[in-house]
């Protein structure tokens, strides 16, 4: 530890540690099967999993904030160590819950751990690009990050549902624990960033209020963060009701992976592209394209009772990975470091919120009927991130012409 403390910070080495560590961590074979395991290995309806969904982002958006303040307060490292071990503790009560308390318990570690990661993966990387004054390749090399996340989930899919159907839905679970311990071991080699600016730390509290100040001064700031967790609130139909609307079309669950591994790739091929597509396209008609990409593919999904509209979930996804790095950009650009962590946990907060209401929403639509679960994602969505974007786009016209 004294060795890795005392060794100059590299922002190259470092980012690739923390690229090792997401593609480790992030290898969760439990996600690809983790709704059949609770309704068919625990009983539990398809509308229960969307309350007990509410519940875990409920959690998340209670800690989402004060999480990006402790990363603020005590370093982006030891943050992603907290939430990594905190995060599997929850991984495994949840495989290993035979009663609904303890389900809800691995519920809250679960949600707890992810909080602590959220928004500080994209503090550290503007950080350690900011330490050798190449903060311009933040958009690329979030982009890249993103696609590594996705790209480990997706092979994590593969092998845990190939897994499952070898073995249980149960032990497929518990592998998920896994990713974390070798994760904390990479942890362990990395190295916190310098940081600009005043060297001593902020109170806790004040690391809140100055976050808050930054946006509510900025409007256009606010709204870009507004539009893109209002837009990801099209998620649940991938985490959620891929899997229904497999079993719905008679997909064998050893299958479960594959079928999922396009859309995690989509995403990650997105996230990968989107640096290239914003200094083609600009950001305003970049976020409007994303926009009507993910309306459009969900009213698909919900019209149309057939496999073969498969597709659209995958064009949903790569317009999802697109619009996160820019934004990332965007934010970061206009945020100081200080409370740069906690104001990028501002995004998963408000995303948390959003699954809080539309999770429930979904499942207990799909419930009914699996394409009304689609068609009420598609309104929220159209609702939500179309009003957003248009106030970012007036805002940020404003600040413009202010500038």
């Amino acid at each position: 530890m004294a060795l890795t403390a005392a060794r100059p910070f590299r922002a190259g080495r470092n980012l690739r540690l923390m690229l090792g560590f997401t593609l480790v961590a992030q290898f969760q074979p439990h996600l690809a099967i983790w709704v059949v395991y609770l309704t068919d290995y625990r009983g539990i309806t398809l509308a229960q999993v969307g309350i007990m969904e509410a519940f875990f982002w409920g959690v998340k958006l209670i800690a989402e904030v004060p999480t990006g303040a402790f990363g603020d307060r005590f370093g982006r490292r030891l943050t992603f160590i907290v939430g990594t071990v905190v995060e599997g503790s929850g991984i495994l009560i949840f495989a290993l819950a035979d009663d609904f308390p303890l389900l809800l318990l691995s519920y809250v570690l679960w949600s707890l751990g992810f909080a602590f990661r959220s928004g500080n993966e994209s503090a550290y990387i503007y950080d350690a690009l900011a330490a050798e004054d190449r903060e311009s390749e933040f958009a690329q090399r979030q982009g890249r990050f993103a696609a590594a996340l996705h790209v480990a989930f997706t092979a994590g899919g593969v092998a845990g549902a190939a897994f499952a159907a070898k073995t249980s839905l149960m032990l497929a679970t518990m592998a998920g624990v896994v990713g974390p311990l070798l994760g904390v071991g990479v942890l362990l080699l990395m190295q916190e960033p310098p940081r600009r600016g005043p060297t001593t730390h902020l109170p806790y509290a004040e690391t809140l209020r100055g976050a808050w100040r930054v946006l509510r001064e900025r409007a256009a700031l606010r709204w870009a963060i507004v539009f893109e967790f209002m837009l990801s609130a099209a998620s649940p139909a991938n985490f959620l009701l891929m899997q229904p609307f497999l079993g719905h079309h008679g997909v064998p669950i050893a299958w479960f992976g594959v079928a999922f591994a396009p859309a995690g790739l989509a995403f990650a091929a997105g996230s990968i592209a989107s640096a290239r597509l914003l200094s083609r396209l600009g950001l305003k008609r970049m976020l409007g394209a994303g926009f009507g990409a993910v309306v459009g593919s969900l009213l698909l999904i919900a019209l149309v009772d057939a496999l073969w509209v498969l597709p659209a979930f995958w064009v949903s996804q790569f317009a999802l990975g697109t619009v996160g790095p820019a934004l990332g950009a965007y934010v970061n650009a206009r945020t100081e470091s200080a409370v740069r962590a906690t104001v990028l946990s501002v995004t998963p907060l408000g995303f948390s919120m959003m699954l809080m209401f539309v999770s429930p929403l979904a499942s207990i639509a799909a419930n009914v009927r699996l394409g009304l679960g689609f068609a009420a994602l598609a309104a929220v969505v159209a609702v939500g991130a179309g009003g957003a974007l248009r106030l970012w786009q007036r805002a940020d016209a404003r600040e413009a012409v202010a500038r």
